[in-house]
């Protein structure tokens, strides 16, 4: 049988050393620092085959998040799986942008529009105390996943899963909305699978959204004045060359707010007082 260092050395030469990393040591069920300091440890049959099957996947594009079952979102993990959308770094902008406006207004509701794993819900949650946050998605499979991530986070009481067409769920006046909802064109996809391959493993309607990209953007901020109270704030993760066209879509105040690299990230629509 290899040891640990074979196994590693074999994985490295197939995908990318941090995730051979991470993978051989998920298989194990160790930790990274384990790995390197007793790479002379042989595996059992049963190891070899859970490291060769990950390796396997991950060369054949398989995403790192969907093979170990959970992403890093916020400084806290979500459980991911092909069910949907994994949770992307520039998503966390968004999440600053509704903190950011709800800081001091004391007791809030937020919708998290397209909820998928939960994680925007979540992060809201567990950072802000007096924050509610009514989460929909039109996937049943999708709540499942976040159900379990609003479970393990333990923010029960503050975050209710509905099932619905985008704001079609909530009934009541919300203070702000989150929407990171699909945002590619639909013939987007294939160009940019070569470059980031998870896009061919994670589930389309989580990505693609009609021939402009903004086909459920478009549909939302015509909802929004149902909704949205007075004072309150809409905001809209995209691609940032669709920034301006988002704002156009809405008569009241619009801000851009960029993210960490300095792309068009956000954009926020305001309801006047």
């Amino acid at each position: 049988m290899p040891t640990r260092g074979e196994a590693r050395a074999a994985a490295i030469a197939r995908i990318d050393p941090l995730d051979a990393d991470v993978l051989v040591a998920h298989a194990l069920g160790i930790t990274k620092e384990s790995l390197y300091a007793h790479a002379e440890a042989s595996l059992n049959g049963g190891e070899s085959a859970r490291v060769a099957d990950l390796v396997a996947r991950r060369a054949a594009g398989e995403p790192v998040a969907y093979l170990r079952g959970s992403k890093e979102f916020y400084g806290l993990r979500f459980a991911v799986d092909p069910r949907v959308l994994i949770p992307r770094p520039e998503t966390e902008t968004l999440v600053d942008a509704v903190r950011a406006f709800l800081r001091g207004r004391g007791p809030r509701v937020v919708a998290d529009v397209g909820t998928g794993s939960g994680a925007i819900a979540v992060a809201l949650a567990v950072t802000e105390p007096d924050v509610r946050v009514l989460a929909t998605d039109v996937s049943a499979d999708a709540l499942a996943v976040a159900r379990a991530n609003v479970a393990a986070h333990g923010v029960d009481e503050r975050v209710e899963l509905r099932q619905g067409d985008l704001l079609a769920p909530i009934e009541e006046s919300v203070d702000a909305v989150a929407a990171n909802l699909p945002y590619l064109r639909d013939d987007a996809v294939h160009e940019l699978v070569g470059d980031r391959t998870s896009l061919a493993f994670e589930p389309a309607v989580a990505v693609v959204a009609g021939a402009d990209g903004l086909a459920l953007i478009r549909r939302c901020v015509a909802d929004l004045p149902r909704v949205l109270a007075p004072g309150g704030a809409a905001f809209f993760e995209c691609d940032p060359p669709q920034a301006r066209a988002i704002a156009a879509l809405w008569a009241g105040p619009s801000r851009v707010i960029r993210d960490g690299a300095g792309a068009e990230r956000v954009v926020m629509l305001e309801r006047g007082g």
